[in-house]
């Protein structure tokens, strides 16, 4: 069996964990093989929390084995354990005690730019510090006007991240879907859609002088009045690797508390 181990750099503690688990593993007769070259993994584990998860995920989605996430950092909806709990994640995935979820990832360009960005969890577009006026468009088609903050296009993946803080929905892993988030549109609140994933979205850009296009909260670019940036879902898909089956909902009770909140 070959694992992967993935992680930060500038992660004191993540690279001290990535030697416990080496070690760990090497005992057990694993091969571990590093990011300079993960060909020919079973499995990759990504020590961090959600961002470097789905930054690796991303990043060598070509492999198309499972990434199973150990938490190391703020917050861990995604990953699959917490940092203190690594011996019996590896152990587990040693005997193949894995479920895997499989989630849609995104590709955006800006129209008449060549680079194109891909995402597990969202793209933001968004102003700095002045109002954005945004024109949204599904499958060419008009659909709504955002003029505040900006909005939001996530995966089903991205729904517990930004887009939830901005009062949209929480979706299951399972359900592959485009969420259109508004962030803090100025007058009456606009709901935040869920999409059929075959949809292709258009942002245009009709006003703004300070608007970024944030992808997955690490790459940024400026955009100007005029811009169009067009989403849809990528061919590449994101496999994550979990050891419950209930993981989702108990992620749920375990970061956000839902199970004890009462509505009065």
């Amino acid at each position: 069996m070959k694992i992967g181990l993935v992680y930060k750099d500038e992660n004191t503690k993540a690279k001290k964990l990535a030697f416990e688990i080496t070690t760990y593993l090497k005992q057990k007769s694993v091969e571990v093989l590093t990011e300079k070259n993960l060909n020919g993994s079973d499995y990759v584990i990504s020590l961090g929390g959600d961002g470097t998860l789905i930054n690796k995920a991303c990043k060598f989605s070509s492999l198309a084995v499972p990434f199973i996430g150990i938490n190391t950092g703020n917050l861990g909806f995604l990953t699959a354990a917490e940092g203190d709990e690594w011996k019996e994640a590896a152990t587990k995935l040693i005997n193949g005690n894995l479920i895997v979820s499989e989630r849609i990832a995104l590709e955006a360009k800006v129209v008449g730019r060549s680079d194109i960005f891909q995402a597990v969890n969202e793209y933001t577009i968004k102003s700095q510090f002045r109002v954005a006026d945004l024109e949204i468009k599904v499958n060419r088609r008009e659909f709504l006007k955002v003029y505040g903050d900006g909005v939001i296009v996530a995966t089903q993946s991205g729904s517990t991240a930004y887009s939830l803080s901005a009062g949209g929905p929480i979706v299951e892993g399972e359900l592959d879907c485009i969420l259109v988030t508004p962030v803090n549109p100025i007058g009456l609140p606009i709901p935040s859609a869920v999409l059929s994933p075959s949809n292709e979205v258009e942002v245009k850009i009709l006003r703004g002088e300070d608007i970024y296009l944030v992808v997955d909260g690490q790459t940024s670019l400026r955009l100007k009045a005029g811009d169009i940036v067009e989403v849809k879902q990528s061919q590449a898909r994101v496999k994550l690797g979990y050891f419950d089956k209930n993981h989702f909902f108990k992620s749920l009770n375990a970061k956000f508390g839902l199970s004890k909140r009462r509505v009065v």
